[in-house]
């Protein structure tokens, strides 16, 4: 039979036991709201996302081209699935500058299904937004563990990378100033892939997009297509372990104390 003292140290090492198996938890799957900081020529900023389950997301998702399709023009239905792995992005908060003006992020783009190019069988969630009359493509899906790849890596334009938080189309928030920011990731590439010195160096890369509100919808005010720099930090979880346990022995000590005063 265990003494008080014997349960006061079981209760002390389960709840350590809990503070690192929280530590360690990672930080895109522990929490719905996520933050990404970015920064490039065509602005910089934050935003903290908020993320619910995808539940088309499957690996039955597969990017297809159809020459045939191709050749008469005509666009394949969207697919019934998002990529495997798929978390839509249903929030969004930060802030974004220009180099000039600083502007708040105050949420996403709401997607709508999209026509996607002749030949091709695209996501789900796959949506256009239209500035001076161009599309934009995006789907606001974000992926805690990398995308796969989206895009036919055969056709006309095939695209083979893959990879970062946010897939090839990416997402789009809105701003404060009824302007649009979008960002996409063009995944995992090598060095010069889209011609020298874009992006400097191998590597995940991001890019980014700017739009202005016009008349009758936006106009396109800045894009960097390639060496965007993003990110997701990650909370100290070990100085919150540490920080727990130093609670923990303080807490024992102060328990081990008045134990000791009752006894005299």
């Amino acid at each position: 039979m265990y003494g008080k003292g014997s349960s006061m140290k079981c209760r002390f090492f389960t709840a350590t036991a809990m503070l690192a198996m929280f530590a360690f938890v990672p930080y895109a799957h522990s929490t719905p709201v996520v933050r990404i900081n970015f920064s490039g020529a065509a602005g910089s900023g934050y935003v903290d996302l908020t993320l619910t389950p995808d539940p088309d997301a499957s690996t039955s998702y597969q990017p297809t081209f159809n020459q045939s399709d191709a050749d008469n023009h005509i666009s394949p239905p969207l697919s019934p699935y998002d990529p495997a792995g798929a978390q839509h992005i249903t929030g969004a908060t930060g802030v974004f500058s220009d180099g000039t003006n600083n502007m708040a992020i105050t949420g996403v783009i709401p997607t709508s299904p999209g026509v996607a190019p002749a030949g091709e069988t695209l996501p789900k969630s796959f949506s256009w937004l239209f500035a001076d009359g161009t599309p934009h493509s995006y789907d606001n899906l974000f992926y805690a563990d990398g995308s796969p790849l989206v895009c036919p890596p055969v056709g006309p334009t095939p695209y083979t990378f893959y990879g970062g938080f946010l897939d090839i189309f990416g997402a789009m928030f809105a701003l404060d100033n009824g302007g649009v920011v979008g960002l996409w990731s063009d995944g995992v590439v090598p060095a010069d892939a889209f011609g020298p010195g874009m992006p400097a160096g191998a590597g995940v890369t991001y890019g980014l997009s700017v739009f202005a509100a016009a008349a009758g919808g936006y106009a396109l005010s800045s894009s960097q297509f390639a060496g965007v720099r993003a990110s997701v930090p990650e909370p100290d979880f070990l100085w919150m372990f540490g920080a727990g346990v130093l609670g923990l022995f303080a807490w024992r000590r102060s328990a081990e104390s008045r134990k000791a005063s009752r006894g005299h």
